[in-house]
């Protein structure tokens, strides 16, 4: 059915950025087209993917005028997004990546809460995670009020997937949009600049379905390059929280950036927090897959790592590993005749 383009500005531009993504992009794509609330427009950023997918959406948006095509050559997620923010109308933007679902309310239920709610900048859901095939696995249940969210944010804990989020546009682009210099993360960049700007909160009810598979980018590297962006993300954020010059600025120079990345990721390595972080994830996975037993197996497994106190702390009050790091490049800023020795690099903070 073709929808009339609706004569005022869409209440909600839902935002989706694609690269290669034919395999499950139809669902994607239908589970927004099926929503409750019909208040939209539905930006499709094509990130210069080279399968089928630009022609997939253009079948898509000629049938439904809701549909924005932008397609674009690629320069990855950050930009792409910015692409797609650039020309929203919509008060509202309602993130959603191109192998997940929408429930059928879950635009209804955002905007509900954010109208009884106004001084929420951005709101995320519980999801449901799914198979290759869309089949659930379990339920993910978060925090739902702004403290207890940006406590998680600041010390690496757990937050709501990024294909939740419901957030202010104004709010968003007040801060700037997505961090182009943010390959893996650039949503820990943004989050913690909204909760700056009004409230951060969490739908209850499981709005969205995450589909968990090999290629998802979080996966990449067994997920340690996200970690690491997601680290240099806080230690930004903690840096100018105090004053000091944002690295991840488009004014900070390429050069001192890239030392500035290498020197983090060499900190995080010599800390053997990405050693813990794994050690979680396979008793976690030990837990979840040994039915009477699993309890037992995630306690020995997480023992024998030897990292059972580290990550049980870590769990209860979140790492403060992005404080420590931004408290250490802080003070070499104080002093920078000494540099920073980066493995074989050094970074000269002049």
């Amino acid at each position: 059915m073709n929808h009339s383009p609706d004569p005022r500005s869409p209440e909600v531009s839902v935002l989706m950025s694609c690269y290669n993504g034919s395999r499950w992009l139809g669902e994607a794509i239908d589970s927004v087209l099926s929503q409750t609330c019909r208040d939209f427009e539905f930006i499709i950023v094509d990130d210069g993917s080279t399968d089928n997918t630009l022609e997939l959406i253009k079948t898509y948006s000629a049938k439904d005028s809701r549909i924005v095509v932008v397609p674009k050559k690629n320069t990855g997620l950050a930009d792409s997004l910015n692409s797609g923010l650039a020309v929203a109308k919509g008060d509202w933007i309602a993130r959603m990546d191109q192998d997940d679902i929408c429930e059928p309310d879950r635009l209804a239920e955002q905007i509900a809460f954010v109208r009884a709610k106004p001084e929420t900048v951005l709101l995320g859901s519980a999801f449901t995670e799914i198979d290759e095939l869309g089949r659930p696995i379990r339920e993910n249940y978060y925090p739902g009020g702004h403290r207890a969210l940006v406590r998680n944010l600041e010390g690496l804990m757990r937050f709501f997937p990024h294909s939740s989020a419901f957030c202010s546009a104004a709010a968003v682009k007040a801060a700037g949009g997505y961090n182009p210099r943010i390959a893996r993360a650039e949503d820990w960049r943004l989050w913690p600049e909204l909760s700056t700007r009004g409230r951060l909160a969490c739908h209850p009810k499981p709005l969205v379905r995450i589909r968990m598979h090999p290629d998802r980018m979080s996966l990449d590297d067994n997920g340690r390059s996200q970690l690491c962006d997601t680290v240099v993300d806080l230690v930004c954020y903690f840096l100018k929280k105090v004053g000091h010059e944002d690295p991840s600025s488009a004014d900070y120079p390429e050069e001192k950036w890239r030392v500035f990345c290498a020197w983090v990721v060499s900190e995080i390595k010599c800390s053997g927090f990405i050693e813990q972080r794994e050690a979680w994830g396979a008793a976690r996975a030990e837990y979840m897959n040994g039915g009477l037993a699993g309890l037992a197996r995630f306690a020995a497994s997480l023992a024998g790592s030897g990292h059972a106190v580290a990550m049980v702390r870590h769990k209860l009050f979140g790492s403060p590993l992005p404080r420590q790091l931004a408290a250490k490049w802080a003070k070499h800023l104080q002093d920078p005749v000494g540099g920073l020795k980066v493995g074989s690099v050094t970074g000269r903070l002049e």
